[in-house]
């Protein structure tokens, strides 16, 4: 994915060179969590390679290290083939599950003024870090920059084609008041002051985080040309490991009283929504809503048993 018919920006201007020793820190530093996913993870590095801006440098967080703590194997050969080709990238562990928790520690491992945080299923376009540190400089104020988070469909089957129809990434509930961790961009200064994201929440730490930042007095800035893709999930379990996870961060947020009932009626009427939604467009698009709507029956029946699971005190997935 070369930058649209740009000419390739020199590996000095684009983070691929490693500095001096004893030269300051990048002003940037992008964090990317992975737990496992060593071919996405290639793919994102490099589109990372690709960026027109320069000044920033990459912290690998492997959720699942080897026994010594380092990266696992699979992990540690994509960030060597990618530091040997002059990408400025180093990877840790962080043993303690959950990708909030990883990407704490590579906040604490890192020294740059701003931390950028992007997936390692994600696919920045070339221009997002330098689209994101033009909306940061001109702003007052700031306390996150983000912008589109861009699904595209892997294939034209129907898990492919729901995620299309009712996944929204960048902008929760469609307004600026939250942010995702796909597409990210913040002041060290500003995390440390709020205490970075609450790893307890194995999913929406990152909309707590960005209403915290919001109530200090911070402004979140959206960046339309920020773009980050992200390609829509294949396989049912995916969809479904996607969902049962979402559930296990309702659950964190919920307070305790009634908190099964509350779960599960937002469980079902999200999945009625969808459901009625889907039946309403059945004359127009007989054969694919009828795939749809085997992914849905699937996903709201996921939901519900994973509501129960965690009423009965398991753990949310991770």
């Amino acid at each position: 994915m070369e930058a649209m018919g740009k000419p390739v920006t020199p590996a000095s201007r684009r983070g691929l060179t490693s500095p001096a020793d004893g030269a300051r820190p990048a002003r940037v530093s992008l964090i990317i969590p992975v737990y496992r996913m060593e071919t996405e993870l290639r793919q994102c590095l490099e589109c990372i390679a690709r960026q027109t801006y320069g000044d920033f440098q990459v912290v690998v967080v492997d959720n699942e290290p080897a026994a010594d703590g380092g990266v696992s194997a699979g992990i540690g050969i994509v960030i060597s083939e990618c530091a040997a080709a002059g990408l400025r990238v180093r990877g840790i562990g962080c043993r303690q599950p959950g990708s909030y928790h990883a990407r704490n520690a590579g906040v604490l491992n890192s020294q740059s003024e701003l931390i950028a945080f992007t997936d390692a299923d994600c696919q920045p376009l070339p221009e997002w870090l330098e689209a994101a540190i033009e909306a940061w400089d001109t702003h007052t104020r700031p306390g996150v920059v983000s912008g589109p988070v861009a699904l595209y469909p892997a294939d034209q089957r129907s898990i492919s084609l729901y995620e299309m129809r009712f996944s929204y990434l960048g902008l929760v509930n469609g307004r600026g008041d939250s942010f995702v961790t796909a597409n990210w961009l913040i002041a060290r200064e500003i995390l440390t002051e709020l205490g970075g994201f609450d790893a307890s929440l194995r999913s929406g730490a990152d909309v707590d985080l960005s209403r915290r930042i919001n109530a200090a007095g911070h402004h979140l800035i959206y960046a339309p040309n920020a773009v980050v893709r992200h390609p829509t999930r294949t396989t049912l379990e995916e969809l479904l490991r996607k969902h049962r996870r979402t559930v296990g961060g309702a659950w964190n947020r919920t307070p305790r009283r009634l908190r099964t009932l509350r779960v599960l009626r937002h469980v079902l009427k999200r999945g009625w929504s969808r459901y009625r939604d889907l039946r309403r467009a059945r004359a127009s698009e007989a054969e694919l809503v009828t795939g749809l709507l085997k992914v849905q029956r699937a996903i709201t029946a996921a939901e519900i048993r994973e509501t129960i699971r965690l009423a009965c005190g398991d753990e949310p997935e991770r």
